[in-house]
């Protein structure tokens, strides 16, 4: 998504302004992810949440403090959080390995525009039709603002 966004948004001065209907609305969502894809992506997702939330208490970081660490040098577990995540979501969207990411989704919001000229369903946003429990990925572990 943050590949889509940069391409997409708009600026305020020179920084980026998120716009739903130019960054989110044309967002290509994965089609067809199997179950255990989706899984697969949830998964990494709550386990990357808890490592950012261990890290922040451990250091007193906010996240902008924690995320100042992906530009270091090296290896650090949030870097190798995140790549978790990119494999499973590239997965999800059967993307290959060596794929440009902005390339892959600009070829597949074409696609998905042109099925949906023609009056086909596609995927949007939330949990896609191989999900039959919604509950099964219900979490409260959201960012929350400090008390």
């Amino acid at each position: 998504h943050w590949e889509w966004f940069k391409s997409r948004c708009s600026t305020l001065k020179g920084d980026y302004r998120y716009t739903s209907n130019t960054v989110f609305d044309t967002f290509p969502w994965p089609q067809s992810p199997s179950i255990f894809e989706v899984r697969r992506v949830a998964l990494a997702a709550k386990q990357l949440r808890q490592l950012r939330r261990d890290l922040m208490q451990d250091n007193g970081w906010c996240l902008r403090d924690l995320y100042r660490t992906m530009e270091l040098p090296g290896e650090n577990p949030l870097k190798a959080a995140h790549r978790y995540l990119d494999h499973a979501v590239r997965r999800a969207y059967e993307m290959p390995a060596d794929a440009d990411v902005l390339e892959f989704l600009l070829d597949l919001n074409q696609q998905l525009a042109e099925r949906e000229a023609r009056g086909k369903n596609i995927a949007g946003p939330g949990l896609p039709p191989s999900v039959t429990n919604p509950t099964e990925f219900v979490s409260d572990d959201c960012v929350k603002m400090p008390d």
